[in-house]
């Protein structure tokens, strides 16, 4: 009698062991779930973009256009262009390897860019993309290219025409990272995005 009654205590026992696991992994589960479903409801997807018309003022305009469609703020960590495999630091010096006519000897290349801004021939508008929140559905244009005249900005529109044939070239990465310090790195025009623990730019890697 004794030993039944000892068996059935043992039985007991076990049971409740085996339900207080069962309500801790259940109790576990539902805050992993909890905790990516606020995660998901807060997610950043960062667009990198490129085009040559400007619908809304039905002009030609060359932009660069970087757009969080996603459902939270995206804090942009840094942003890169780059061509030929080399990281784009100066637009004039890109301009002047990229678009001048081969007669340009090549100590005179980056002058020339730098005369055709000065003497109107050119005008490029920045925006400031690194650092920055978008919050979701924002879009700015990193870079705003108004075509020039070809009759009375014909240096200009020369270039203008040549950087638009390379800009299908140029490849972009960006750096991004949610409310919650989750981040990615994207690159365009592959459309690749994969997390990553930190944004470290190419600058900052050793």
């Amino acid at each position: 009698m004794k030993l039944h009654h000892r068996l059935i205590e043992l039985v007991v026992a076990v049971s409740v062991v085996v339900i207080s696991l069962a309500s801790l992994f259940v109790a576990v589960y539902q805050g992993i779930v909890m905790d990516r479903t606020m995660k998901a409801s807060v997610m950043p997807v960062v667009q990198v973009d490129s085009g040559n018309i400007d619908d809304d003022r039905e002009t030609w305009v060359m932009t660069i256009n970087v757009k969080n469609t996603g459902l939270g703020p995206a804090e942009i960590r840094y942003f890169n262009m780059y061509w030929n495999g080399e990281i784009i630091r100066d637009t004039s010096a890109l301009m002047a390897r990229c678009c001048l006519p081969e007669t340009v000897p090549a100590d005179e290349r980056l002058p020339y860019v730098y005369d055709a801004f000065r003497d109107g021939q050119l005008s490029l508008v920045f925006d400031n993309v690194q650092r920055r929140f978008l919050a979701p559905q924002e879009d700015i244009d990193y870079i705003a290219f108004d075509r020039p005249d070809a009759d009375t900005q014909p240096r200009g529109r020369a270039l203008w025409d040549a950087l638009d044939d390379v800009r299908h070239d140029i490849t972009y990465e960006v750096c991004y990272c949610s409310v919650f310090d989750d981040c990615w790195r994207a690159r365009f025009p592959e459309h690749s995005r994969e997390p990553v623990r930190q944004c470290v730019g190419p600058d900052e890697a050793r």
